[in-house]
């Protein structure tokens, strides 16, 4: 049986900051996840606000034209074909220099169907239906305080 899941990391923001942090300081959690769905995936695509002008060059430069890019008025959009470069960056590089995950939202599809959403920086999850195994093995990474919804 298949189910769609939809999880939240507990998180807490400092002091006059809007930036959702783990409670428990890390995002141990993140490599795990991702890698499983990278297996089950064929595109990426990458959101970051317009002033991560950092995260936004880094991706440009990894994915050297071969992604589409698209900027709207407050967010830039990276979408194309998975490749070890971009995988290994997902799994490897997700913090920034000041310990902030660098991406609002990473969404995976095989085709254009979509297989896992990351958003709110790696703390919101939705992964569309869901294996007992896929839940089994998220539940077994994730903080023991996350929240899980599945219906």
């Amino acid at each position: 049986m298949q189910n769609n899941l939809a999880f939240n990391i507990p998180t807490y923001t400092q002091d006059n900051s809007t930036f959702p942090n783990p409670v428990n300081e890390n995002y141990d959690y993140w490599g795990p996840i991702i890698n499983c769905f990278l297996e089950k995936s064929d595109t990426i695509e990458i959101h970051c606000w317009n002033d991560e002008i950092d995260t936004i060059e880094e991706i440009g430069t990894l994915t050297l034209n071969t992604f589409e890019m698209v900027k709207e008025d407050n967010i830039t959009i990276f979408k194309g074909k998975k490749t070890s470069v971009l995988s290994d960056y997902l799994l490897n590089n997700n913090t920034n220099n000041a310990g902030e995950f660098k991406w609002f939202t990473v969404n995976l599809h095989i085709g254009t169907v979509s297989v896992f959403h990351s958003g709110h920086w790696g703390t919101e999850f939705f992964v569309p239906n869901a294996t007992e195994k896929d839940i089994a093995f998220i539940k077994s990474v994730v903080p023991i305080e996350t929240s899980f919804h599945q219906f």
